[in-house]
């Protein structure tokens, strides 16, 4: 059964609709949308009121399914970590999970979760995605689509989207890269290496996008993120730098600057493995397409 994924950026919104089988995603429509400015900021719903006359003026006007419908945020209220931890049933891992979430932190109503990366047979260890949101941040959000007839099935991370496409395609099972993902002057920068998630760091530009300044402050994340993956023992090299989220004309700004580091710089490819309608790009839709994986 097709399902409505619904992401919601700090300034846009896209939804997809589709089906994934055998690994391979088909997604049969897509479409986004601005939104108004200040609504949401760093994944904090600002303006409940214009949030949602344009998300039901953006539903009716795509005339999107309200059924099997997921949610997918992002933003910096939601705080993750990479865990290796000893094989356990999930009722026990996910105790485990919530006590190293708790490490340091004063969250007053947490909510948390994981998600299943790897696992080592051999050793009996498990790598996980561990993921914390206070229930404060999600709870204007269920509202707000209860208000839009929406049936949700789930609300989901737009980080773990991305890392599941990713580790989903075989093309990418031996690469060691970098992905930038834009909207408007943030991103997002997540390393893999061997085609599997290490880690991801957030950024925002002080400079106007696809200037030479914005490229100086791309280059510096993408630098340090260069520099810590060599730190690693045994560490692949890395050799490519991909861009994504309408992202031309900072690649454009930055090729230069990535040949310096030995990177090679492209929009991130297409894929066999997923099936976008007409005119739309993969580099465009990640967040999206990703999260049609289950």
């Amino acid at each position: 059964m097709a399902r409505m994924i619904l992401y919601l950026g700090s300034r846009t919104v896209q939804a997809a609709v589709g089906v994934c089988r055998g690994g391979r995603v088909r997604v049969r429509r897509l479409c986004g949308a601005e939104l108004p400015e200040g609504c949401l900021i760093n994944g904090l719903i600002a303006d409940e009121a214009r949030l949602g006359e344009a998300l039901a003026a953006f539903l009716r006007r795509e005339r999107l399914p309200r059924r099997q419908a997921a949610l997918v945020l992002g933003g910096g209220q939601f705080v993750s970590r990479l865990l290796r931890l000893p094989h356990l049933p999930p009722a026990q891992l996910r105790a485990v999970v919530s006590h190293e979430l708790s490490a340091g932190s004063a969250a007053a109503d947490p909510l948390d979760d994981y998600m299943l990366l790897d696992r080592d047979a051999a050793r009996r260890t498990d790598t996980v995605l561990a993921t914390r949101v206070e229930k404060s941040v999600l709870d204007p959000y269920i509202a707000l689509a209860n208000t839009l007839g929406l049936r949700l099935c789930t609300i989901d991370l737009a980080q773990a989207g991305l890392i599941r496409l990713v580790q989903a395609l075989p093309e990418h099972s031996r690469r060691t890269f970098i992905l930038l993902v834009f909207e408007g002057e943030t991103f997002s920068a997540s390393l893999f290496e061997n085609g599997q998630y290490k880690y991801a760091t957030r950024g925002r530009l002080f400079h106007p996008r696809g200037t030479a300044e914005s490229a100086a402050e791309i280059l510096q994340k993408v630098s340090g993120m260069a520099q810590f993956q060599k730190t690693g023992a045994d560490a692949p090299a890395l050799t490519d730098l991909y861009f994504g989220g309408a992202a031309a004309g900072d690649l454009a700004v930055c090729a230069a600057g990535a040949a310096a580091l030995q990177l090679r710089c492209a929009l991130f490819p297409p894929s066999p493995h997923v099936r976008l309608p007409a005119g739309w790009a993969l580099a465009d839709c990640l967040y999206t397409a990703g999260s049609l994986m289950p």
